[in-house]
């Protein structure tokens, strides 16, 4: 692929060329510039509900908080919002390697926790590839 150039016109203005991919992505297209670190603010922010979902279950899980509802008033969150964030702990370990990996499986974002998530991995895996 090309390098960056700058070239100066006759009419006293700089032309800088950069060259860019276009790659489809959910419902548009991403640029992606070579040679810059390539970071998806998408897939941070399902990382970061993951670990987050990770951490919340565990509390419950080591008896920590009583369920959901007390720790929810211990955060100050919304109950909903952290039964839904919990619900990413529960994900196939594969799915969570593949998305720090940069894996580009469709549907997979935080909303991800708005829908009905199935509990064999397998089943997983495959409503991650339709």
């Amino acid at each position: 692929m090309k390098t960056v150039t700058t070239d100066l016109l006759p009419n006293g203005n700089l032309q800088v060329s950069v060259p860019i991919c276009l790659k489809q992505h959910g419902n548009g297209k991403k640029v992606i510039v070579p040679g810059a670190d390539a970071v998806d603010p998408g897939r941070q922010a399902f990382l970061l509900a993951v670990a987050r979902g990770r951490r919340w279950q565990k509390l419950i899980d080591e008896g920590k908080v009583e369920n959901v509802k007390t720790l929810a008033a211990a955060i100050g969150r919304d109950i909903s919002y952290v039964a839904r964030i919990v619900r990413l702990s529960m994900l196939a370990p594969d799915i969570i390697a593949g998305a720090i990996a940069g894996e580009d499986f469709a549907g997979l974002s935080v909303d991800l926790a708005r829908r009905a998530i199935p509990d064999l991995w397998s089943d997983q895996k495959e409503l991650l590839t339709r």
